[in-house]
């Protein structure tokens, strides 16, 4: 912004003024008359501040508006630039009203803009404008179709405009932006790393001596700090500090952006003290952000924020200090921001939730139960901040409920209190993981969620709510796999009805299924050599990064509102929400119970559930804790590497684990020995002793009522630490060199494993032709390029075809590629799946999980996308195919979920690797055992049963002490 001398300004303004009075209404020059004055009243007030000034701007631009008749060369020019006053106005005073205004304004100006070639010199200003108004509604409001059309918009003007134009880098500069915002809304990495681009761009097109070169820096310097927030490259958060203090150094004293410029230069200093923990930073941290508050006048739109920044880098040096002024001060600025920023503003939850932090740490030193009162009070509000961003109002349900537990065992609060704050949770799932973002964004945001469930869980079992307990462990975990079952669902009944609807939610539910899959990550490394900018700004729009998140968003909205539009339809009010314990389950069932065990800190029961017909049976577990379960899991996992039997790969293809052995045969490309040694057994037996033998007792009775021709059949349903251990092989084992004389679940039960209730609704599927009529698809890889060699495949599938017959379907070694395995999956005809191969579970991104075929991986993340409709059972010879990943133990991020969210209704997989030499044994017993068990009049396969006879072959075969399945 250039500066000028009052005196001349005013000059101007009251020379225009002269000239608005002296033309009568009606002659064809008063709205340019009336124009003039208006962008010189808006331009005294850039400088001066006076409100009085935009006000009488907007009064003269709308009487050049209204004096224009429509078709006039002119209007969407006067149309523009109204717009443009109406939206300052809003900025610096924050009325809807305005913003409504100028959308509507520019709205009527774009029709014009379109009519405009696109040679037309001042197409791109309009645009440029155009694209800022929706981002600052979006900015208000949060409507992810404002953002989607600042994107389309900004990229438009920047593109329209040639590199030696003045404006380009502003205009790449507003595309950076807008594209970092969906990043920060949606998480997705690849708009991060073209904001990163454009924004580079914009600095080298500005000279330092360019009033616009701070402002670029500035917003370079963002981009590089959100980098770091998700990367974690130093060398990130340092070019940040760089550009930043470059964008200080650059911009006047006075100026109007030199908060903006500060603010953010101690955003970084005190992201680099949380990092490296240098006091110094977070002194200039503090410094800075004073400095940005005393320079920033009263009803600045910024100005909240600000306030609450500096809260909570005062928050930090209190906790670092130990300083009470701190902490009082803390408290004092951000409940200054809460007070002065509107409700419904979508940055009011988290300062809310800022000043609910401060006031509970508060209450920790003085131990003042008001505190705690204002604490909650300040979280429930920020919960119920409907604009607010999904994830920061979920993260004060978290807060909340930590400050209910406190205020309960204060005597000032009911467990019904904590119960209330975790419905609100459970509704804000379907929002924080949603379906506009891709899966492993998904996942990314799930991470934090299975704690609140497993919480949840725990307070409704502690209120006797069995029912709720239950329904809320289906609601909230396997998230992503229940919203791809969600899109699956069959729609009969809504056809019957509503055929139209329902036409149409297939058809975006199909389109949603595979536009979920992602579409790149990993680290940046010169942010130039990522994306060519003129491939950026002028791709096929229906091939770009950026419109395909755009497509997936707008799909995801349209389904929303279609669902909406579904539910407000008689008898139909229900559709598609989750699902009641009477929904989830049948009233008796003849497989034997489920088990569901929740591990929390606060406490670890069991739910066996029998029907919905039939009381859910209350297992307390008072000899596990989280702590002790996650002791087992660590130790489990440790002693399977040390046998050389789990090993990670990471998105780079090599081993996370080192000093593993390469030249052995086994499914996962790593050796294995099947082994019981002192830490294996001693977990297994603490799952006895603390989690199975309770169980057990307790059901003992009513297990004998399934047990009419075998052994009684249980599904297990851990979470938690719990889902990575091996449920099914607890017992107490004989020690190396003692006799074994211990119970083990195998010779009780015969066990298998669910995600969710859901996933156990699908009807068996009836071989009403007889077992010889099965059609099976069988996918062999002995030899896999750049893999240790499987020479026991080989031997694997002539067990298969013995038992199968001949109708099978063989694609072997070079047949077996990815495009064909996955369409031969997807046929119809298919009704059981064999794939004997190496298994990769991916430990860095756990969609990258995968079979390793002839021409390379069959993803994880590519399953998803697919759909198998008549698949019974999928029988996964390859390691680590039911592994899962220990970040996300309420999701169950592995191959065999993956089959079973498919469509495959039973699945066959593994917890870690699988030898070469035992896989044809296993293979050979289960397929036997199915075609001996099959049933003409039946037609059901016992998938379960099978196994658990394989399994006990290969014991006798190899001895106990070499297995533990």
């Amino acid at each position: 912004m250039t500066t000028l001398e009052p005196g001349i300004l005013n000059a101007a303004i009251s020379c225009l003024q002269h000239s608005v009075d002296l033309a009568p209404n009606g002659h064809p020059d008063k709205p340019g008359y009336l124009n003039n004055l208006g962008n010189a009243l808006e331009t005294r007030f850039e400088h001066l501040g006076s409100p009085n000034d935009l006000e009488s701007a907007i009064v003269v631009k709308r009487q050049a508006v209204d004096l224009t008749p429509d078709g006039h060369s002119h209007k969407p020019a006067y149309l523009n630039n109204l717009g443009n006053a109406l939206q300052a106005r809003f900025d610096r005073f924050g009325s809807l009203d305005d913003l409504e205004s100028a959308i509507s304004a520019i709205v009527v100006k774009r029709e014009a803009v379109d009519l405009t070639p696109d040679s037309h010199p001042v197409k791109p200003s309009r645009l440029n404008n155009l694209g800022n108004a929706f981002e600052t509604r979006f900015d208000r409001l949060g409507s992810l179709d404002d953002l989607e059309s600042a994107i389309v918009v900004n990229r438009e003007a920047a593109d329209l405009t040639p590199d030696n134009h003045p404006d380009k880098p502003r205009r790449l500069s507003n595309f950076g932006n807008v594209l970092e915002t969906r990043f920060s809304r949606l998480g997705s990495l690849n708009d991060l790393k073209s904001a990163i681009v454009v924004k580079c761009r914009a600095v080298d097109l500005t000279p330092d001596s360019h009033p616009d070169k701070p402002a670029c820096l500035n917003n370079l310097g963002s981009a590089l700090r959100t980098h770091f927030d998700r990367l974690g490259s130093l060398d990130d958060l340092e070019s940040a500090i760089v550009v930043h203090r470059q964008a200080v150094d650059l911009t006047p004293d006075g100026h109007p952006h030199k908060s903006i410029c500060l603010n953010n230069l101690g955003n970084a200093l005190e992201t680099r003290f949380s990092c490296l923990g240098r006091l110094d930073d977070l002194e200039s941290a503090i410094v800075v952000k004073r400095q940005v508050v005393d320079l920033t006048p009263d009803g600045h739109p910024d100005k909240p924020g600000w306030l609450s920044d500096f809260g909570i880098v005062l928050m930090t040096r209190f906790n670092r200090l130990g300083s009470l002024d701190d902490l009082e001060s803390a408290i004092m600025v951000e409940r200054e921001a809460v007070d002065i920023t509107p409700d419904g503003h979508p940055d009011k939850p988290a300062q809310l939730s800022s000043l609910g932090i401060a006031l509970e740490t508060r209450f920790g030193q003085t131990r003042n139960p008001e505190d705690l009162q204002a604490a909650c009070d300040a979280f429930t509000s920020a919960i119920n901040q409907e604009t607010g961003p999904p994830s920061v109002r979920f993260h004060a349900v978290r807060r909340c409920a930590s400050v209910h537990r406190i205020q309960i065992q204060l005597g000032r609060a009911t467990y019904q209190d904590l119960m209330n704050t975790f419905n609100q949770a459970f509704s804000l799932i379907p929002q924080v993981a949603w379906l506009g973002a891709s899966i492993s964004q998904r996942y990314a945001t799930l991470s934090s969620i299975g704690k609140v469930v497993n919480d949840a869980v725990s307070v409704a079992i502690q209120t006797g709510d069995l029912s709720r307990a239950i329904e809320w462990l289906e609601e909230g975990r396997s998230v992503v796999w229940g919203q791809l079952l969600q899109l699956r669902s069959p729609v009969d009944d809504l056809h019957s009805y509503y055929p139209d609807l329902a036409d149409r939610l297939q058809s975006l539910s199909r389109d949603l299924e595979t536009s979920g899959s992602d579409i790149g990550s990993g680290r940046i490394q010169d942010p130039a050599s990522i994306f060519d900018l003129n491939e950026l700004l002028h791709s096929n729009p229906d091939t770009t990064v950026h419109d395909q998140v755009s497509v997936r968003v707008r799909l995801a909205q349209a389904y929303q509102d279609l669902l909406q539009h579904i539910r407000e339809q008689d008898g139909f009010k229900d559709f598609l929400l989750p699902k009641t314990l009477a929904e989830l389950i049948p009233p008796h069932r003849t497989d034997g119970p489920v088990v569901i065990i929740n591990v929390h800190w606060s406490r670890c029961d069991a739910l066996v559930v029998y029907g919905s017909a039939e009381p859910i049976v209350h297992v307390p577990l008072p000899n596990l804790t989280f702590k002790f379960a996650e002791n087992m899991r660590l130790c489990f996992i440790q002693s399977l590497r040390e046998a050389h039997v789990r090993r990670r790969e990471g998105a780079d293809g090599e081993a996370v684990d080192s000093g593993l052995v390469q030249d052995h045969h086994d499914r996962g490309a790593i050796p294995f020995k099947y082994r019981v040694d002192f830490l294996i057994a001693g977990v297994l037996r603490d799952l006895w002793l603390r989690v199975v033998q309770p169980v057990l007792e307790r059901i003992e009775e009513k297990l004998a009522d399934f047990a009419v021709t075998g052994l009684p059949h249980v599904t297990w349903c851990p979470t938690g630490p719990l889902a990575f251990l091996p449920i099914h092989a607890a017992g107490i084992y004989g020690r190396r060199g003692m006799p074994d004389d211990g119970r083990k679940l195998f010779d009780i039960v015969v066990s298998s494993y669910t995600p969710t209730l859901s996933a156990l609704l699908r009807p068996p599927r009836m071989f009403v032709d007889g077992w010889p009529s099965i059609k099976a698809l069988v996918v062999s890889q002995p030899k896999t390029p750049h893999m240790s060699m499987l020479p026991g495949v080989t031997s694997e599938v002539v067990n298969v075809r013995k038992h199968l017959g001949g109708q099978i379907e063989h694609l072997d070694d070079k047949d077996a590629t990815v495009e064909v395995v996955l369409r031969a999956m997807k046929d119809d005809h298919c009704q059981l799946i064999h794939l004997a191969c190496h298994g990769i579970q991916d430990a860095v991104d756990p969609t990258k999980s995968a079979f390793a075929l002839y021409d390379g991986r069959l993803t994880l993340s590519q399953l998803m996308s697919s759909s198998v409709r008549n698949a019974e059972l999928a029988f996964l010879s390859a390691c680590e195919t039911s592994t899962g990943d220990e970040k996300l133990p309420e999701e169950a991020v592995h191959l065999a979920a993956g089959m079973l969210a498919v469509g495959c209704r039973s699945v066959i997989g593994t917890m870690w690797s699988i030898g070469d030499q035992d896989a044809p044994i296993i293979a050979d017993e289960v397929y036997r055992r199915l075609k001996e068990g099959f049933v003409p009049g039946d037609g059901r396969l016992n998938t379960a049963q099978a196994l658990h006879e394989a399994v006990k072959v290969l014991r006798e075969k190899v001895g106990e002490s070499n297995i533990v399945r």
